[in-house]
């Protein structure tokens, strides 16, 4: 299993506030919530940058 590094994280008492509210809904741990958050974020900025992508391809093919 790889080993994991750690990374300290400030928040404000309204984040920790989310933070915790989201662990307990999800039923998992902070440090999993905030990497999950994290992955999923991830992910959806590659979205974004694949649509964003194929569009400008669309445009480029319109116009020549």
């Amino acid at each position: 299993m790889p080993r994991k590094c750690i990374a300290r994280v400030v928040l404000s008492r309204e984040q920790k506030e989310i933070l915790n509210e989201l662990a307990r809904r999800l039923g998992i741990s902070e440090s999993e919530t905030l990497r999950t958050a994290l992955m999923d974020y991830a992910k959806e900025l590659s979205l974004i940058r694949e649509r964003m992508h194929k569009i400008g391809n669309q445009s480029f093919e319109v116009k020549g």
